[in-house]
């Protein structure tokens, strides 16, 4: 997983901010935590997903595609994060080539790799 720089989210704390990114990165199971990522599949401009599903074995092969720009704690605030990075790529690029908009404003930092323990 890799993470944009300057996140989105709805929490103002630093410090819960980082904690939340940090449980991310141990890929451990987190109670009430939404990432938005870039979509995985090719119908979508944003997707939402409970962090817990994201840690399941079925996206070993797809880790390195997972792109996070948005985290919360509350499915309705992953809504309106939604909403905010959209306008926000209209805004500055006047259209809805979000990709485009996150590779062009934002760095992306690599999560710590992830370790599948065998059953």
């Amino acid at each position: 997983m890799q993470i944009i720089s300057n996140v989105y989210t709805d929490l103002e704390e630093e410090k819960k901010i980082k904690k939340m990114i940090k449980a991310v990165s141990k890929y451990k199971p987190v109670k009430s935590l939404y990432l938005i990522t870039m979509p995985l599949s090719k119908e979508a401009l944003l997707e939402v997903y409970n962090y817990n599903m994201l840690i399941q074995p079925i996206f070993k092969e797809r880790d390195k595609e997972i792109i996070i720009v948005g985290i919360t704690n509350k499915k309705k605030s992953a809504n309106m994060l939604l909403r905010d990075i959209t306008e926000d790529c209209l805004k500055k690029s006047g259209g809805l080539d979000i990709p485009e908009f996150i590779r062009n404003c934002f760095t992306l930092s690599p999560l710590k790799k992830r370790k599948f323990e065998k059953r």
